[in-house]
């Protein structure tokens, strides 16, 4: 079932907030039970079969978690936390890595008779990797152990199960065990019904017709001319903009009808002058997650091993090259380098996750040998608009990686991008071309959800357009609603639901 869907939108939905606002009126318990059920039943629509992964999932973690919990010594706890982390990448390695490496065995003619097909439960990176945190916080004390009911809601909340954010415990348990008045509160309502309404049109307006041009594009990148291929790269671009724009504002939207807050996942990233400010902006819970439980352990670990050999740590050590290597360089690499693997097994992806490393890595060495007075000081107009070209342009190169179907296809593609090919090809499809000039002032000009919702900190910018709950408002956003329905289309899926 998908947030597109009309069952979701006509059923689902509706069933679940009126059950949401019945259960109010018996308790906490009943809420959270009621919420759980259902997404349990979310997940259940698109195959049952994996209900039982996941729920298997959920039980051994938690059985780590008490075990961590009730363990005095931190021997045991890390004991306890590696056999969780350990059961946890195993599952993740057995259906999404192991029968594509055995595929690619198979290519290479080592082996004929290995069975190399596997159905890909949906989410399962994310409820994984945030099952991991959970135990990695709890082993440390930076968690609290929580009740199964609780823990299993956390886990399973239907608006991130399958595509994110990556939720973190410190920002959403308390929120699940808070003694309130659990029941619908009409701002709340108002503005996640909005935030929903916003995210669907992005997805079925937007990102849905751009899908047949980007598919095309991906799918005969050697019969493309340069302005084919520009107009299909800059169509799957702007496709999973708003496709996982729209995903991360209907996640957001759905949670806060409940009162519930998600954090902040997309905010205008194509706007960024520089890579580093590029994953501030895109999928920010990622960003927050490799950051916590990958780049920063590794750094950690890079240090610890310096100062044992009395080597210096300090930030002007890190202004050598020795030292920027080993501890800034390093440990980019290799956390964006696991980054491409988590989007999946192909080379490349790991191509993908390689040269982001290598984007950040020469940003921060720019940063850092630059000097911080020339950083601080705001650059002219044209310097700007120049650092935006040249941080989308670096991103696109990325994202051919991350959408073709293996490293061949991507060479070939960026090789008719740039007239490699000399192939005549068919014409430009004029629709797509007009869509493109279209969204160019919307993805680069135009505020974002949380901008026109007024949904920002006090320190940024002031709401768009006086939002509120309002008639006016009310009428926009159903005409809004209504266009949406009239596109959405029974093919349509979200991109990142093959992670």
């Amino acid at each position: 079932m998908l947030f597109t869907s009309v069952p979701f939108l006509l059923y689902f939905m509706p069933i679940v907030v009126l059950g949401y606002q019945l259960c109010g009126k018996i308790g906490r318990r009943a809420v959270i039970a009621w919420l759980g059920l259902a997404s349990v039943v979310f997940y259940a629509c698109w195959d049952p079969r994996f209900v039982v992964l996941l729920m298997g999932s959920i039980a051994v973690n938690f059985f780590c978690s008490r075990m961590i919990a009730g363990t005095a010594t931190y021997f045991a706890k890390k004991c306890w936390m590696v056999a969780g982390i350990t059961a946890n990448l195993s599952a993740l390695c057995y259906y999404k890595y192991l029968f594509k490496l055995l595929g690619a065995f198979n290519a290479l003619g080592m082996s004929h008779h290995l069975w190399t097909t596997v159905i890909l439960p949906l989410g399962i990176s994310f409820f994984t990797f945030t099952q991991i945190a959970y135990l990695v916080d709890l082993a440390q004390g930076q968690a609290t152990p929580q009740s199964f009911p609780e823990y299993a809601l956390f886990v399973t909340f239907f608006p991130h199960l399958i595509a994110g954010p990556i939720l973190h415990h410190r920002e959403m348990m308390p929120q699940f065990s808070q003694n309130k008045q659990y029941r619908l509160h009409a701002d709340d309502f108002f503005v996640g019904l909005s935030w929903f309404i916003l995210g669907l049109a992005k997805k079925a307006i937007i990102a849905d017709r751009l899908a047949p041009t980007a598919d095309f594009t991906f799918r005969h990148v050697s019969l493309l001319s340069p302005a084919e291929a520009w107009v299909g790269v800059l169509s799957y671009s702007f496709q999973l903009y708003f496709d996982f724009s729209g995903y991360s504002d209907m996640a957001i939207g759905l949670a806060r009808m409940f009162s519930i807050q998600f954090p902040m996942n997309f905010n205008s990233p194509y706007k960024a002058r520089n890579m580093i400010d590029f994953w501030a902006r895109w999928h920010m819970t990622l960003t927050r997650y490799l950051t916590l439980y990958l780049y920063d352990p590794i750094t950690l670990t890079i240090s610890r091993r310096r100062l044992a050999a009395g080597k210096k740590v300090s930030r002007k050590a890190q202004k050598t090259i020795p030292g920027f290597t080993a501890m800034v360089a390093t440990p980019m690499l290799a956390t964006m380098f696991l980054a491409g693997i988590w989007h999946g097994a192909g080379l490349q992806f790991l191509i993908f996750g390689t040269l982001h490393g290598i984007y950040l890595s020469v940003n921060h060495a720019w940063r850092m040998f630059r000097g911080s007075h020339v950083v601080d000081r705001k650059p002219a107009l044209h310097t700007q608009l120049t650092s935006v070209l040249l941080t989308y342009a670096c991103v696109l190169v990325g994202q051919v990686f991350f959408r073709a179907d293996s490293t061949h296809d991507a060479i070939a593609l960026l090789g008719a991008l740039g007239g490699y090919h000399h192939r005549s090809g068919t014409s430009v499809l004029t629709q797509s071309l007009v869509i493109l000039l279209g969204l160019i002032p919307v993805v680069w000009l135009a505020p974002n959800t949380q901008e026109i919702l007024g949904q920002v900190e006090p320190s940024l910018r002031r709401p768009r357009f006086g939002f509120g709950c309002t008639w006016s408002w009310a009428f926009a956003l159903g005409l809004i609603f209504l266009g949406a329905i009239l596109f959405i289309s029974s093919s349509s899926t979200f991109l990142y639901f093959q992670f």
